[in-house]
C-alpha cells in the first residue's frame, strides 16, 4: 500500500503557508498543532504636527543675504546694487527678518542702526536655504501589538481592511490593550524616524525633496484600523498544556509580535487552549477507529523516521545550491551521485513510513494529499468535510472531481454541520458547482449529513485519514478558531475497508469497491 509522496499542486498561497509551517516545525519541547491565516492589528493614523521645513531659498532673499554679507547696510544701498526696486527689496528683508536672518543692528562705534546677518542667517547663506515653522499633517501606522509606531515599507500595500479580513475568513488579532491609541501613546522620535524613512523613499523617484524635523504633535486627526497579514503558529508543550504563538510575516516569524502576544496573555484570552483540547486528534481518532488500533501508533519509530526525511531534505537542499555554483565538471558529476543518493535515501524512508499501519500526521500534511487523492484516486473517493468554502472548493479541485468521475472512479462527498448561515455568493457558486457534477454522473454521490465533526478522507485502498482538518474549507470556515489540525493516517486495509463501510451507512448506502 502506497501513500503518495507529497507533490504541491496547486494554491500557491496554500502552498507558501505548508512551507514556512514545515520551516518552522522544529521548536524544542512543543508539537506544532495548528497554523492558520490571521490579521495583526494595525492603526493607520493622521496626526497633526508641527514642523520645521527646510526650503530652498529664494533667490532674491538669498542675493540680499549675500549683499549684507558683503558688507552693504542700508536699503537704499542694497536695492541700488541689486537693481530691484525698494518695493519688491523690502518684501524680500521683510521676510529675512520674520525668518530671523536678518536684523537691525547698531555698531559699537555708531548710533545709527545697520542691516546685519545673524548667526541664523550666516548658516541660512551658507546652505542656501531657509528654515520656517509649518504645520502639517501625517499618515503613520502605529501597532495594535507592539504598541508603537511603525515603517512597514513594502509590506504596508498588503494590509488588509476589517470587511476584506472576514470575507477571506481569516482570524483578527485583537490589539491588546484593547482601546485604540491616543496621543500620549506616540513618541516623536519614533515619528521623526518613520517621516524620515519616507522622505528617504520619496528622494529615490524624485530629484527633490523637502527636509523637515517634527517639533511637535498636536492632535490625532483619524484612526482607521487594518490589519498586517501573518501565519499564526500555534505550538503546544509535549508534557504539559503550555501554548505558544509565533506569526510569520511575509515568510519569517517576527519575535517582536510573539512576546508581545505572549506578554498580554492573549492566547487565554482567546481561549486557545480550550479549543486545542476541544479538538484534541488523538480522542478524535479513538472515537472513530478504536482506542486498541490507535494504540498501535509506532511513534518513537515514526519520529525517527520523520527527523532522518528532514536531514535528507536539508542536504539535498544544500547539494543543490553546490551544484548551481560549481564549475568544474568532476565536482557537478559528484554532486549530481550525492543528490541520487539522496533521492534513493528519501525514497527508502517513505516506503518504512507507507509499511506503518498508523500514525499521525502534521498539520502541514493535510492539504499535499487532499490533492494526491484527487489527482490519483483509481476507485472510489470519499470526503467528509462540515463546510464548502470557494476558497478550498475552487476550479482546479472541481475539475480534478471531474477527472476522476470521467474516469469512472465512485466519489462520494458528505458535508453540513447545522445551518449554514455564513456562506456567501461565492461559497454557494462553488457548492453549485458540486451538486451540478452529481447531476451529471451515476458514480457521484453528493449528501448533507448535518453532523460532520469527524473529517475524513479515503483514497482507495492507499489511505485514511481522520482528522479536524476541514477539506473542503480550510479557509473562511464560520468557527474561526485555533482547531489542533493534526491528523490520523491509516495504512492497514482491514481498518480502511471498515472506516469506509461505516461511512457508507451514512450515505444509506451499500456500496464496496
Amino acid at each position: 500500500m502506497n501513500v503518495p509522496k507529497y507533490d504541491f499542486l496547486i494554491c500557491p498561497e496554500q502552498y507558501d503557508q505548508e512551507q514556512i509551517a514545515r520551516r518552522y516545525d522544529n521548536r524544542a519541547g512543543f508539537d506544532l498543532v495548528s497554523y492558520r491565516e490571521v490579521g495583526l492589528p494595525v492603526y493607520k493614523i493622521t496626526v497633526q504636527a508641527l514642523t520645521q521645513i527646510r526650503k530652498p531659498i529664494p533667490p532674491i532673499e538669498e542675493y540680499v543675504l549675500k549683499a549684507i554679507h558683503a558688507g552693504l547696510s542700508s536699503e537704499q544701498d542694497i536695492a541700488g546694487f541689486l537693481g530691484l526696486e525698494l518695493s519688491i527689496l523690502r518684501e524680500a528683508m521683510i521676510e529675512l527678518r520674520l525668518s530671523e536672518n536678518i536684523d537691525l543692528i547698531a555698531p559699537e562705534d555708531s548710533a545709527m542702526q545697520v542691516w546685519k546677518l545673524t548667526k541664523k542667517g550666516e548658516r541660512t547663506l551658507r546652505e542656501a536655504q531657509i528654515i520656517v515653522p509649518e504645520e502639517r499633517s501625517f499618515t503613520i501606522n502605529f501597532d495594535g501589538l507592539l504598541r508603537y509606531v511603525r515603517w512597514y515599507g513594502r509590506l504596508e500595500r498588503n494590509l488588509l481592511s476589517p470587511k476584506y479580513l472576514r470575507q477571506q475568513g481569516m482570524i483578527e488579532i485583537p490589539p491588546f490593550p484593547a482601546k485604540p491609541p491616543e496621543l500620549s501613546d506616540i513618541k516623536l522620535t519614533d515619528v521623526d524616524k518613520i517621516i524620515s524613512q519616507a522622505e528617504k523613499e520619496r528622494k529615490k523617484t524624485r530629484s527633490r525633496s523637502r527636509e523637515q524635523d517634527i517639533l511637535a504633535l498636536k492632535a490625532i486627526e483619524r484612526r482607521q484600523r487594518f490589519f498586517q497579514p501573518a501565519l499564526a503558529l500555534i505550538y503546544k508543550a509535549k508534557d504539559s498544556n503550555e501554548v505558544q504563538v509565533a506569526f510569520a510575516i511575509d515568510g519569517r516569524l517576527s519575535s517582536e509580535h510573539e512576546q508581545a502576544f505572549a506578554r498580554a496573555n492573549a492566547a487565554k484570552k482567546l481561549r486557545i487552549l480550550e479549543n486545542l483540547k476541544d479538538s484534541e486528534f488523538k480522542t478524535l481518532a479513538e472515537d472513530i477507529l478504536g482506542r486498541e488500533f490507535v494504540a498501535q501508533a509506532p511513534l518513537v519509530e515514526v519520529e525517527n523516521i520523520k527527523e532522518k526525511v528532514t536531514s535528507v531534505r536539508d542536504t539535498i537542499k544544500t547539494t543543490r545550491q553546490s551544484l548551481e555554483q560549481t564549475q568544474t565538471d568532476h565536482e557537478k558529476r559528484e554532486l549530481k551521485q550525492q543528490l541520487q543518493a539522496a533521492n534513493q535515501e528519501i525514497e527508502q524512508l517513505q516506503a518504512q513510513l507507507n509499511a506503518v499501519p498508523i500514525r499521525w500526521l502534521e498539520v502541514y500534511e493535510h492539504r499535499p494529499l487532499l490533492e494526491q487523492a484527487l489527482r490519483d484516486s483509481q476507485e472510489r473517493l470519499l470526503i467528509i468535510s462540515p463546510w464548502i468554502r470557494a476558497n478550498a472548493t475552487n476550479e482546479w479541485l472541481i475539475q480534478q472531481l471531474e477527472k476522476l468521475l470521467k474516469r469512472g472512479v465512485k466519489v462520494f462527498i458528505g458535508y453540513g454541520l447545522g445551518e449554514d448561515d455564513n456562506q456567501k455568493t461565492r461559497d454557494k457558486k462553488a457548492e453549485k458547482a458540486i451538486k451540478k457534477l452529481e447531476q451529471q454522473y451515476d458514480n457521484f454521490c453528493l449528501k448533507r449529513l448535518g453532523d460532520t465533526h469527524a473529517k475524513i478522507l479515503i483514497s482507495d485502498s492507499k489511505f485514511a485519514i481522520v482528522t479536524s482538518f476541514n477539506w473542503l474549507s480550510f479557509k473562511g470556515d464560520p468557527n474561526r478558531t485555533f482547531r489542533d489540525e493534526r491528523g490520523t493516517l491509516v495504512s492497514d486495509l482491514p481498518k480502511i475497508q471498515e472506516l469506509f463501510d461505516k461511512e457508507m451507512e451514512r450515505f444509506e448506502l451499500e456500496v464496496r469497491a
